[in-house]
């Protein structure tokens, strides 16, 4: 006999109705610890029945199985091959050895009590080994897809998505919808802002269905100086935050600095651009961090997150970046280029406007091991005068991007 594994869903504690034939003719059933206590009975066969606790024993049951030509049943909840058991076995084994009888999902069944359509979500799962997705990246899924269905993790919960969603989305703007135990003995809908969830106890299984109403998910690049909340005169202009992004090449997900914020152009910019890209906007003056919550507000950037402080201590907790720029120093320059070169920054964009702080920066840099290109933006804006168009200069500006493996 071959070794072959039928992957069983149960749904309510019962298998599906093809699991009584293919638990007749099986050697093992592998059943996790969870579901049996969870009130999951198995039909009475000849199998060996193998429960376990952690994965790993689960795994060196089915590699036994497969040296001995086995025929194995593994009992699974709801469809194994959303956010389950299925995908991993795939990958180990092949699809060629499995057989995949289904039963209704704990997400099928919520969506039927809520009579939601579940098209209209994106579904994310932060529960066990390797996520497509962490919790940090929920602000930026809500602000492109709006709604999210997230299947849990006892480690990682409905408190746990409230406590880090409560601070960084404004609370109108947010709803969590909590599905417990669908389909089994405490069933239960829970529905609330991010900051009641803290408060709650919520029984495992459940999933959390996000409701996200607020601004920001437009994304894309080009705002107008006017668009964006500053004091007058103090923002990278236009064309110079062009040339700064184009630069900086951000990736889809990770992390960027923009230390020296001002009021938040290329942040702003940067988070629009990147919804799943954390952005920390850092920033020493009162008045322009003003100006930068204003346009988080504005915009709906809830992967834009203001640090106020004065660079280079204030990036001591932030997480490693991928990419970082300094727009500005307050008079700091040097040590915050040590600061980056010591946390292992491999790509830094800057702007400056005087020779001496481009020497500086180019002498530093260099001898910290990075390759550095310098370019230097010059813009003349048009104005009318008695019929005719003049250009008049701006201040140019040197773009600095330096690199290093």
């Amino acid at each position: 006999m071959s070794f072959k594994v039928h992957l069983i869903g149960v749904s309510g504690g019962r298998p599906g109705p093809e699991a009584e034939d293919i638990l007749a003719r099986v050697q093992i059933v592998v059943i996790s610890r969870s579901l049996i206590e969870e009130g999951t009975r198995i039909p009475a066969s000849g199998a060996r029945v193998h429960t376990y606790g952690r994965l790993e024993e689960a795994l060196a049951i089915l590699d036994e199985a497969r040296r001995r030509g086995e025929e194995v049943a593994f009992v699974a909840t709801g469809d194994p091959l959303l956010f389950g058991i299925g995908g991993l076995l795939r990958r180990r084994f092949g699809p060629e050895v499995l057989e995949i009888h289904p039963a209704p999902s704990t997400a099928q069944l919520a969506f039927a009590r809520l009579r939601l359509p579940w098209e209209e979500f994106f579904f994310v799962s932060l529960h066990g080994g390797p996520r497509n997705f962490a919790l940090e990246d929920l602000p930026g899924l809500l602000r492109l897809y709006g709604r999210v269905c997230v299947f849990t993790d006892p480690g990682c919960g409905p408190r746990e998505i409230g406590a880090y969603l409560a601070p960084r989305v404004p609370e109108e703007d947010l709803r969590l919808v909590v599905a417990e135990r669908m389909g089994l003995t405490g069933e239960r809908i829970w529905e609330g802002p991010a900051s009641r969830a803290l408060g709650e106890r919520f029984a495992t299984p459940n999933l959390v269905l996000l409701f996200y109403d607020g601004p920001g998910r437009r994304h894309g690049f080009g705002l107008e100086n006017e668009e964006i909340a500053h004091p007058r005169g103090l923002i990278t202009k236009n064309e110079v935050r062009a040339v700064v992004l184009h630069r900086l090449n951000l990736p889809e997900r990770g992390i960027f600095w923009d230390v020296g914020a001002g009021a938040g152009g290329v942040s702003v910019e940067a988070a629009r651009l990147r919804p799943l890209l954390r952005v920390f906007a850092v920033e020493r003056s009162p008045e322009r961090l003003s100006f930068l919550e204003e346009n988080r507000r504005r915009f709906g950037l809830l992967n834009l997150e203001v640090v106020a402080g004065e660079a280079p201590e204030a990036l001591e907790g932030l997480p490693s970046p991928d990419r970082v720029f300094v727009g500005g120093s307050g008079g700091r320059l040097r040590e915050i280029l040590i600061h980056l070169a010591e946390r292992g920054c491999r790509e830094v964009v800057l702007t400056l406007v005087s020779m001496q702080h481009l020497a500086e920066a180019l002498s530093l840099l260099r001898k910290e091991g990075f390759a550095v290109e310098v370019t230097q933006v010059a813009i003349f804006r048009g104005r009318d005068l008695s019929g005719h168009t003049l250009l008049s200069p701006e201040n140019p500006v040197f773009v600095l991007r330096a690199q290093r493996g």
